[in-house]
């Protein structure tokens, strides 16, 4: 007798979900909490810095940084467009290699001047999200809850 759709085949008898099925779904489920978690974090992280929000710029004051400050208050608004666009799932690809290249420019031109070790220099936060959104860039697709996959569909 042949399985229903969606139960265990015969190989995996014991088995309580389809390994098939578990695998198609974190196959999309995994880079898309990952773009989530990634993009909300960065938006948070630019909201801070350009508007003061949350709990205050890196100075711990609670005020914005400065219009225009190099490289804060730049850093903010790029946090702002790309932490949106992760979010949303708009240019996915792109926006994760951007805010991977801007996290190693924090680590390398902020951060290691202080000293060498990330956990010294404060840059763990920098240096973990840059690998993290280097390999979101690398697995990332048009998943499903992504403006680039309702983009292709029209297309």
């Amino acid at each position: 007798m042949r399985p229903r759709h969606g139960t265990c085949s015969q190989t995996n008898e014991g088995a309580l979900i389809n390994p098939q099925h578990a695998a198609r779904l974190l196959g999309w489920m995994i880079p898309t909490g990952a773009r989530l978690v990634f993009g909300v974090i960065f938006l948070l992280e630019g909201t801070q810095k350009v508007f003061g929000w949350w709990s205050g710029s890196p100075t711990g004051s609670g005020h914005p940084e400065p219009f225009l400050n190099w490289p804060y208050w730049w850093a903010g608004v790029f946090e702002l467009v790309l932490g949106s666009l992760l979010t949303v799932g708009l240019r996915t690809r792109l926006a994760a290699v951007l805010a991977a290249g801007m996290m190693a420019y924090a680590y390398f031109f902020e951060h290691l001047q202080v000293h060498w070790e990330p956990m010294q220099n404060g840059g763990a936060f920098a240096a973990t999200f840059c690998w993290g959104l280097l390999l979101l860039a690398v697995t990332a697709n048009d998943t499903r809850l992504s403006l680039d996959r309702v983009l292709a569909r029209r297309a």
